[in-house]
């Protein structure tokens, strides 16, 4: 039985579905969910989830989530799931056998190309925790992809290392490698880490990463490092200030250092006129985030790609756009 909240929902937006093939027969979950009177040239935010997530830690099917900030701003929001999560279709010979480089090399490429072929206004991405580095990555070892783009949102982003985090994390993370290796995938939902499994694969190069801070790919022929160089989209690199063992603000730091175009270095904290001091994933979910954080969000991509959308390129930029919002506080 409907709500008259779901009814109001319904005449607000309209919403369709559809899957976008990528590598090994899978093919990736989409939720095209427009505002009613966007506008053909209306900006949009493609959101892509975190480890062991899926598309519903944005924007859950009763409505709810981090994207409706963007929404209710008149913004499409397309909502993804990556293989292996959520509705995200699979082959019929299943396995646990892709790794961070797939990520990188195939599903967030192909997201991006689907979203773009079709959406006519500025285009946004905003990626949480660990798929903020993978988009960053991406964009960095196909720069092309970012002709499709006006802008890039990491929050709670960092490349694992052992510089914070102590015993606990070190212990974790071998842990992680280990049961992954006997397993064929991390158990995540056996053991109350998230909705959905990772591969080994992932783990492993996490671990690998880990002791001296690398970031490369599984083979060693690619220093994601020296790919984010080539990102030269304007960038907000978000972080709470509460958040220590799988990001912190440090680490953050760092990987907003290593892009090579107009990035926001942000920490979401008291010290920058929040009521409190978010984590890894209150920073964007729940009631305070959606008072106090997605707004700087919105009015960042407002900033770039005014309500409608903006003349210039393809990505709705003019060539010497640097607008950035009040707000936004950068350190």
């Amino acid at each position: 039985m409907s709500t008259a909240g779901d009814q109001d929902r319904e005449a607000r937006i309209a919403e369709t579905e559809r899957w976008v093939p990528t590598s090994g027969g899978h093919e990736l979950h989409l939720r095209e969910v427009r505002p009613a009177g966007g506008g053909e040239r209306a900006p949009g935010v493609l959101f892509l989830p975190g480890l062991f997530s899926d598309g519903g830690f944005f924007l859950g099917r009763s409505g709810q989530g981090p994207a409706t900030a963007f929404l209710d701003e008149g913004i499409t929001a397309y909502v993804a799931s990556l293989r292996g999560h959520g509705p995200s279709r699979r082959p019929q010979r299943f396995a646990y056998d892709w790794n961070f480089d797939t990520y990188v090399r195939h599903d967030i490429p192909d997201l991006i190309r689907a979203v773009s072929a079709t959406h006519t206004g500025p285009l946004f991405v905003l990626a949480h925790s660990m798929v903020g580095y993978a988009a960053l990555a991406a964009l960095g070892v196909e720069p092309d992809l970012q002709k499709r783009l006006a802008g890039v949102i990491t929050v709670s982003s960092a490349v694992n290392d052992y510089s914070d985090g102590g015993l606990s994390k070190r212990a974790q993370m071998t842990f992680s490698s280990v049961i992954s290796r006997i397993l064929g995938r991390f158990p995540a939902r056996a053991l109350k880490q998230g909705r959905w499994d990772e591969p080994a694969g992932l783990m492993r190069q996490f671990t690998d990463w880990a002791p001296s801070g690398a970031f490369r790919s599984a083979d060693g022929r690619t220093d994601y490092w020296q790919a984010l160089g080539r990102v030269t989209l304007p960038a907000v690199v978000g972080i709470g200030a509460g958040d220590s063992f799988h990001a912190s603000p440090a680490r953050a730091r760092k990987l907003a250092d290593h892009l090579g175009g107009p990035t926001e270095f942000t920490v979401f904290g008291r010290e920058t006129g929040l009521s409190w001091d978010p984590g890894h994933v209150d920073v964007l979910r729940g009631t305070r985030a959606q008072e106090q954080v997605l707004p700087k969000l919105v009015a960042w991509t407002r900033g770039i790609a005014p309500r409608g959308g903006a003349t210039g390129d393809a990505a709705g930029r003019t060539p010497d756009d640097t607008t950035k919002p009040d707000d936004m506080t950068k350190e």
